[in-house]
């Protein structure tokens, strides 16, 4: 009777595992020295690298995370690491809305707070065109200092460099518009 009990608690407990979505034959075991592991899903990311002292390596960076009062440490660095290649928040976005000023001429910007140098290089370059501003003025050490309070990572391109940025751009939309008039004149 009781290895009959015995028997039934065992298969209840292998179809559990099953709908888990685990065989039975890879249940998560305890290991010898007391370590839990497998028990949470942030095990999947990380292996033991000395139990003794309770401390779990992290897959994708290799940080030491102690796990001796449970594996919410270990959960906290899976979210926060940039290394992490499936954690969503530390891929870079790219938004798709078009930057809008109001009447007031303030710039309403979603992304404001992304810096993007080539981005930059182009409004500066159609600044240029559509202010016919003198080239020299990029070197202006006033204009200079403004750039640098707005975004001090935007690296402010020579009057030679602007000249040829503008006259790239100049190419460019010439290309597109050779390109229209091909496609719809017939030639």
């Amino acid at each position: 009777m009781y290895t009959l009990l015995y028997m039934q608690s065992k298969m209840t407990e292998n179809s559990n595992i099953e709908a888990a979505g685990m065989s039975a034959s890879t249940q998560p075991s305890s290991p010898s020295s007391g370590v839990c592991k497998n028990r949470s899903a942030v095990w999947d990311h990380f292996d033991v690298e000395n139990a003794t002292k309770k401390k779990a390596k992290y897959k994708y960076c290799g940080s030491l995370i102690q796990y001796g009062n449970g594996t919410s440490s270990m959960g906290g660095h899976l979210r926060r690491c940039k290394q992490n290649p499936n954690n969503d928040s530390n891929k870079r976005r790219k938004t798709t809305t078009t930057p809008t000023i109001d009447e007031h001429g303030v710039l309403n910007s979603p992304s404001a707070s992304k810096f993007d140098q080539e981005e930059a290089r182009r409004a500066l370059v159609e600044m240029f065109i559509g202010e016919e501003l003198p080239f020299r003025f990029v070197e202006s050490l006033k204009f200079r200092k403004f750039v640098h309070a707005l975004q001090a990572r935007f690296k402010v391109p020579s009057q030679t460099t602007l000249a040829r940025d503008i006259g790239a751009l100049y190419a460019e939309e010439k290309m597109k518009l050779q390109d229209f008039l091909l496609a719809n004149c017939g030639r």
